[in-house]
């Protein structure tokens, strides 16, 4: 896939165009495609993604939105640094990168970056991942067997091999499709670095996720021997790569 570029009056989109023949910039905009009956539903939170379908593809968009302390006083504004190092844009390219190379994660459709004065604001579509639901949820339904939890420790050592640290990898951020296939979403600030300390601290933010989790709910399955099996998955593909 090579992306095009659209620019208007000072907005950049990167687009997928094999997927989207014309790009249509209300793609961005979720009371559009409510209105046009292309919207299927969205996620609850900060981080809201919606869900929908256009030109026959699934897809979910998803608007960035500022963490912390500071989204109390600036909810989606980012200093402007250039459209090429917005966040859309730089997770469309490196979503496309590793989707080109077969990591399980979704391929991009389209990135939007909206200057506004010394800011810009940002959007990004992906093709939605079929019959998937997030770690978080499949663990209030069901118990993960030894060989999966194995199999998404091996997964995320691909990741790392590969090069890439996601700022965020947590039970939210992995899904399961119906068919226990492994896949990675939310790339938001994640990039290609050397081997590092960072590989442990992904490693430890997820172990934070599940426990916390797992101090919530009195049901979810999951319990510390399944993170032994996530972390000898994770050696072994560690010792199949060297």
């Amino acid at each position: 896939m090579t992306p095009s570029d659209l620019r208007l009056n000072g907005a950049v989109i990167r687009f997928d165009a094999s997927v989207l023949s014309t790009m249509e910039p209300c793609l961005f905009d979720p009371q559009w495609l409510r209105s046009n009956q292309f919207w299927q539903g969205a996620t609850q939170g900060r981080s809201q993604a919606h869900f929908f379908q256009y030109a026959g593809v699934d897809m979910v968009l998803r608007h960035f939105h500022r963490g912390g302390l500071i989204s109390w006083v600036n909810r989606d504004l980012y200093l402007r640094t250039g459209a090429g190092n917005s966040r859309a844009l730089r997770e469309f390219d490196l979503l496309r990168e590793m989707h080109t190379d077969g990591l399980p994660v979704p391929s991009p459709v389209a990135a939007q970056y909206v200057p506004l004065g010394p800011f810009y604001r940002a959007d990004i579509i992906t093709q939605r991942i079929p019959n998937s639901l997030p770690l978080q949820e499949v663990l209030g339904d069901r118990a993960l067997s030894s060989h999966l939890w194995a199999a998404i420790g091996a997964h995320v050592r691909d990741l790392h091999d590969y090069g890439v640290f996601h700022s965020d990898l947590n039970c939210r951020n992995i899904l399961l499709d119906t068919n226990d296939r492994i896949w990675f979403i939310d790339f938001d600030k994640c990039e290609k670095r050397v081997t590092g300390a960072w590989m442990q601290a992904n490693l430890d933010r997820l172990h934070r996720s599940l426990k916390k989790l797992a101090n919530q709910s009195l049901d979810l399955h999951w319990h510390e021997e399944d993170w032994a099996d996530f972390l000898a998955g994770y050696t072994d593909g560690a010792q199949t790569a060297g």
